[in-house]
């Protein structure tokens, strides 16, 4: 039965990738599979607001507000539900099912 190692890594100089797995032996073959994101350009410090932009966001009124937190929380339901659908195909692959 194979098993699954759920790893995340960062893209080095050279666009290479280094794993480290203290419990996988020296010289051994491995199956790797490399997931990208949509939108591999986003980083949380571009999506950070300031104090400024957070006050006027509080200025908004109640219905705009509701109406952009939604907006917000559509597009996170859809990231996770994208993400948990490619875990679950990697896993069952993996597993050799």
């Amino acid at each position: 039965m194979k098993s699954t190692l759920y790893l995340t890594a960062k893209v080095l100089p050279g666009n290479r990738i280094e794993i480290q797995a203290p419990n996988l032996a020296e010289g051994q073959t491995v199956e790797v599979v490399i997931l990208v994101p949509e939108d591999s350009s986003y980083s949380v410090e571009d999506k950070e607001l300031s104090l400024t932009q957070r006050q006027e966001f509080l200025k908004l009124p109640m219905a705009e507000r509701r109406r952009i937190l939604e907006s917000q929380a559509e597009a996170m339901v859809s990231h996770y539900q994208q993400d948990s659908e490619s875990y679950i195909t990697i896993h069952k692959y993996a597993n050799g099912k």
